[in-house]
């Protein structure tokens, strides 16, 4: 079974991401963790049914605003219910999450990003120190993207160094919402652009007849203006989901060396990074 992990520090972004996480679980058939990352303060009374009262049912549960209202929707949406599982890591560093993500075979990380930086300075997790050593893609999800059903995805690659791995796991991601799924073909700093009937040779021989997806397209970029390219990809083709591979293919000029606290301000669709 799948498992998605959320990266909960109790924010108005992370309850965003959460909400999205769950539809996506739903979607996926996959379970979830709520990965704590400052300390629990809510108290909620769980419910039972009439006659089947205790005192252990009656006790208050100390359990994040998060996770109440990520089992609330559970219960009301849907027919495949996600388990849905909290655990604590106020206490933890970066590599003991690294250890945890890979030794349970984390499917994806998911995080909420808010729209400005934050005014107060915290500690919090350092979340591209652990993207350098998990095997798994991390999703960032703006907290002023709307949420919605998923109906494009493009993966911003070097199609002469596309990685067939990433686009079938993009194609499972894809697959049960129907999305479409294309390649965005940018050259890499150094290499000249790729002729159109070359590149569609390319993507149809090493790419397309290797995965296993109908819904599956090419788009052959020859603007360098990356904020353009970044617009376009956004506000005229209607990306719901950009895809990247953590220091490749522009990634730092785009994002940056290091991934902050914000996404730069041109990225208002959620940002699926997979690691390198």
């Amino acid at each position: 079974m799948r498992t998605l992990l959320i990266i909960n520090d109790n924010s108005s972004e992370a309850k965003h991401a959460a909400e999205f996480a769950l539809a996506m679980a739903k979607k996926v058939q996959a379970n979830i963790m709520l990965m704590n990352t400052s300390v629990v303060t809510r108290k909620v009374t769980e419910k039972v049914p009439a006659g089947h009262i205790s005192k252990t049912d009656l006790d208050d549960q100390l359990v994040s605003g998060v996770l109440h209202l990520l089992k609330t929707l559970n219960n009301e949406q849907g027919s495949f219910k996600p388990e849905i599982e909290e655990l604590d890591f106020s206490n933890m560093e970066e590599g003991e999450v690294i250890e945890f993500v890979n030794r349970n075979h984390i499917w994806m990380m998911i995080k909420g990003m808010p729209d400005i930086m934050p005014v107060a300075a915290k500690k919090s997790l350092n979340i591209h120190t652990v993207l350098n050593r998990v095997l798994c893609p991390l999703l960032l999800i703006p907290v002023q993207w709307q949420l919605k059903d998923i109906e494009r995805l493009a993966y911003m690659a070097d199609l002469r160094y596309c990685r067939i791995q990433v686009v079938r796991f993009l194609a499972s991601l894809a697959g049960p919402w129907r999305a479409a799924l294309s390649i965005a073909h940018l050259s890499a700093n150094g290499l000249p652009d790729m002729a159109e009937k070359y590149a569609l040779t390319v993507f149809s021989e090493e790419v397309s007849q290797n995965v296993n997806y109908d819904n599956l397209f090419f788009n052959n970029i020859r603007e360098k203006n990356l904020s353009k390219v970044i617009d376009v990809m956004i506000n005229a083709m209607r990306n719901d989901i950009l895809v990247m591979v953590n220091h490749r293919f522009h990634f730092e000029e785009i994002i940056g060396r290091y991934i902050t606290d914000t996404l730069p301000p041109q990225i208002t669709v959620p940002l699926l990074i997979f690691p390198c």
